[in-house]
């Protein structure tokens, strides 16, 4: 990545903004009034040789002279404000290309510049290799990022697809695989690169806390699966239970079950029945 950040500079940048910052104001204003009187000396020539009076000849010379050497003035001044602009943006490009050099190369970060359409890396911090357990000597630049991470090619595509419209979460998560062949959670995110077709992608472990937070949500939603499973069944349990008692009382017999010492047994069943058709809807 650095090398065609370095390449999108002109090879002899350097030494012009030297030369140009060599020069100063006074010089380009010295420049502009000897091409003023140049400029006028050479129109007066030609005014008299065609025969222009000379209040005229001196008039017209002098403020075409007047013209010509402000433009000058004006134009090498603009010359000199854009050479500082450009050394300006050499040196906070230079400072750029040392941070990430520093991140790369000592951070923790995990960090990895890879092909943006064949996922080949071009770039690897070294957090990356502790956080894969990969030998620091392993050389991974040229590798296809999804055999390094022991992920699906398509999975890793439709994130990197994310990453370039702009559309991924904070973090997506992938399954990775290590060089001990244990499985690791990972968080990616990243950034696309459009004007070098690179994406730079960090990767960090799912913390563990939000693993375990993870896993009681799921055992709470299977407790309360298992909840209104229980509903469901004692409900329609006592829901049977009067329906036998509404039918013994309509035949003339003596109810079996003792559902509710205090309750209608009709009353009882109806009020099961809206119970359970709650619960259902839920």
């Amino acid at each position: 990545m650095l090398t065609r950040l370095h390449s999108m500079m002109p090879a002899d940048f350097q030494s012009d903004t030297s030369s140009v910052s060599s020069s100063s104001p006074s010089y380009y204003y010295l420049v502009g009034v000897v091409v003023a009187i140049f400029t006028f000396a050479a129109l007066c020539l030609v005014f008299s040789r065609i025969g222009v009076p000379p209040m005229e000849t001196i008039i017209f010379a002098s403020l075409s002279a007047l013209a010509v050497g402000g433009f000058i003035c004006r134009e090498r001044a603009l010359v000199l404000e854009l050479a500082q602009e450009e050394r300006k943006h050499a040196a906070r490009l230079g400072l750029e290309i040392d941070r990430i050099d520093e991140l790369y190369a000592n951070s923790v970060a995990c960090l990895v510049t890879f092909d943006a359409g064949t996922l080949i890396i071009d770039r690897v911090s070294a957090g990356f290799f502790d956080l894969l357990g990969i030998s620091a000597k392993q050389d991974l630049v040229g590798a296809p990022l999804e055999e390094v991470l022991g992920v699906d090619s398509t999975h890793l595509t439709s994130v990197v697809y994310q990453i370039k419209v702009g559309t991924i979460s904070v973090r997506e998560e992938l399954i990775c695989k290590r060089a001990d062949g244990k499985p690791a959670v990972l968080l990616i995110t990243g950034r696309y690169m459009a004007h070098l077709h690179l994406v730079e992608a960090t990767f960090y472990r799912l913390p563990r806390q939000a693993a375990e937070l993870g896993e009681y949500e799921r055992v709470m939603d299977d407790l309360e699966r298992f909840k209104k499973g229980i509903v469901r069944r004692e409900g329609r349990v006592l829901e049977l239970k009067g329906e036998v008692n509404q039918l013994l009382k309509e035949a003339g017999k003596p109810v079996r079950y003792r559902v509710d010492s205090t309750t209608d047994d009709s009353r009882f069943v109806q009020q099961l029945i809206k119970t359970n058709k709650a619960v259902e809807h839920e």
